[in-house]
């Protein structure tokens, strides 16, 4: 069962995060299994399983992670690539570059003029140090670089009195793929190398099959291709390699956190396992002792007056040797001997063994009693166990696949009309350039700072007044705490990004030509929801109004003193699902809450048709 991607697999999977270059990267979490890195275009997981794309969200923090974000945080990726045919991928930015290596010891480098400035793990061995400060070099080549040979260099290495060997010990193929090329091009060394190159060429152009083999209903492999080689009970086909990735290595991730999670529950386990082994063990021991005991102290009852004959010296049944200056040996007629201590009455002695068997029973009993108290605990600690991994795998997040409109503050108004807003400059330059139409109404609430609002055209002054909240929400004066505003709309022709003669606009910034229509005294309240759809939650915002339609449970919030980032927190435990950084995204700053809500939201099939018609 394969439990780590192959360099094959991280080809394919570094074709497919290609496409994060030109993104910034947005943030950096620690995550129980390793990184997780949130670029505008996707999240990306490197872990000691894989290095790709995901849609798996796990539980995720920012403790660990704050020199990393420190380091890369807000920079634009230029390229993602694999320096050779081996398990490393590098994340190359503008002032540094980031080196995943999934060999043995799985590690995270960050290099910046080419020296290390920080790791997961320092490592010293033969072939070199990566440590704080040092140079940084690439672990030792030890196969031919499947990526830069040509066909004859590839074929050279492939012994043909043991392919399969050579191929996995001199071209870095692995079993599974060595398997492959066998089975697809036969057994002419130069057959093989072209069809290993010819592999290479379609995966890098991202003509992907992505398959998991699945066998007694159990994942086994996962490849970029479909597998001629492999006897699978079934073959699961997948749109993209990194969903492939997520259903095969997911739940190793899940269990590798579960298992960091609970290591002290573990340890805590062991030690009570390991201390019900030994009262097993021992209460039967103490009870067969105390048996023993007593039924030598019974027999020296019955035979106790022929005993004392013998011991004066007088005739009798009983047979008494010397075995040493203490302790003397009696022989039974039935057979069998016990020995005695000498000058001690053998009454007494039968009262001392009677009393020792009663000791050991009295040790049985509270062992016994012990015992029960143990398992109850164990029993409990693996209930806490339990719900702990539980919570844990219920904690990763599918991550929704987004819309063009999601990239943007959003809603709709009860009129089901689309409604997007900037969340910056530069998203306000994109509105106003790209998506606001001649015959679009454009929103700006009427302070300096404030988010471009473009929305169809409406005749309804409640629709209008909802996308007028929506606009005065994200502006400044929410940040700054005012709490009523003025909105003006204008028609998306009298907006343009041309300056008067002689001046200059700033980026995110406009002209505004014409007559102004205002909505005075716009009070700053705006609804923040959790929806649901299928396996994906999402955080929504919506002026109070229209909130029902898009979100299952919704708070209204007005300007307030609890920082978002709190609040976001409170409110994703109390409706599980929605991620905190989401939530956090849709309050436009510090808040209270005014009331609570829920609604009957609509189809999010119905919410993206009303966005197709933009």
């Amino acid at each position: 069962m394969k439990r780590v991607v192959t360099a094959f697999d991280l080809l394919a999977s570094v074709s497919e995060m290609s496409r994060l270059a030109g993104g910034k990267l947005e943030n950096v979490y620690r995550t129980g299994a390793g990184y997780l890195f949130k670029f505008a275009g996707g999240f990306v997981a490197v872990t000691k399983f894989r290095v790709s794309l995901t849609g798996i969200v796990p539980e995720k923090t920012h403790e660990g992670a704050e020199t990393l974000r420190g380091l890369f945080r807000d920079e634009r990726l230029l390229a993602v690539s694999m320096p050779r045919f081996d398990r490393i991928a590098e994340f190359v930015f503008p002032t540094g570059r980031l080196v995943a290596e999934l060999l043995e010891p799985f590690n995270i480098v960050a290099v910046r003029e080419g020296r290390v400035v920080w790791l997961m793990h320092s490592y010293k061995g033969k072939d070199r140090a990566v440590v704080p400060g040092a140079a940084y070099a690439y672990p030792p080549a030890v196969f031919v670089d499947a990526l830069s040979a040509d066909v004859e260099e590839l074929a050279k290495a492939i012994d043909p009195s043991d392919l399969r060997r050579s191929l996995i010990r001199r071209l870095g193929t692995g079993p599974e793929l060595a398997d492959e090329l066998i089975a697809r091009a036969g057994e002419s060394p130069r057959d093989i190398a072209a069809e290993f190159k010819t592999l290479i060429e379609r995966v890098r152009a991202g003509a992907l099959e992505p398959t998991v083999c699945i066998k007694g209903g159990v994942p086994v492999t996962v490849m970029p291709i479909r597998p001629v080689s492999l006897n699978c009970d079934e073959y699961k086909s997948f749109d993209s390699f990194w969903s492939a990735l997520d259903f095969y290595f997911s739940p190793m991730e899940l269990e590798a956190t579960a298992a960091q999670a609970t290591q002290g529950i573990a340890q805590r386990r062991k030690r009570l396992e390991a201390s019900i082994k030994e009262l097993e063990e021992k209460i039967p021991e103490y009870r067969s002792e105390a048996a023993k005991l007593k039924a030598v102290a019974h027999k020296l009852l019955v035979y106790k007056v022929e005993i004392e004959e013998a011991l004066a010296g007088r005739e009798s049944s009983i047979r008494v040797v010397n075995v040493d200056a203490s302790k003397i040996r009696i022989e039974l007629p039935e057979g069998g001997g016990v020995e005695l201590k000498k000058g001690v009455p053998l009454g007494r002695q039968i009262t001392e063994l009677f009393e020792k068997a009663k000791e050991l029973e009295e040790k049985a009993r509270k062992a016994e009693q012990v015992l029960e108290k143990l398992r109850k605990e164990l029993s409990a600690l693996e209930e806490q166990q339990r719900r702990a991994e539980e919570a844990l795998k219920a904690s990763a997040k599918v991550v929704a696949k987004r819309s063009w409109f999601e990239k943007f503050h959003w809603t709709v108004t009860t009129g089901r009309r689309p409604v997007i807003g900037g969340r910056d400059a530069s998203q306000n330059e994109a509105v106003v350039r790209r998506y606001l139409k001649d015959h679009y109404f454009f929103f700006h609430a009427d302070i300096p700072g404030a988010s471009a609002v473009a929305a169809p055209p409406m005749d309804d002054p409640l629709e209008i007044l909802q996308v007028a909240q929506f606009a005065a929400a994200y502006s400044r004066a929410w940040k700054i705490g005012i709490h009523a505003v003025d909105v003006y709309y204008v028609r998306g022709e009298q907006v343009s990004k041309q300056p008067p003669s002689g001046q200059y606009l700033a980026k995110g910034s406009f002209m505004v030509y014409g007559k102004r229509e205002y909505v005075r005294h716009i009070r700053l309240e705006l609804a923040v929801g959790c929806r649901r759809d299928g396996d994906v939650y999402r955080a929504v915002a919506a002026p109070p109004k229209s909130a029902p339609l898009l979100a299952e449970r919704y708070v209204v919030v007005t300007p307030g003193n609890k920082e978002k980032g709190k609040l976001a927190k409170e409110l994703a435990e109390k409706w599980g699902g929605c991620p905190v950084d989401e939530i956090a995204a849709t309050l436009p700053g510090p808040s209270r809450i005014s009331e609570e809500g829920r609604g009957a939201p609509m189809p999010w099939e119905e919410v993206e048709q009303i966005f197709a018609t933009w």
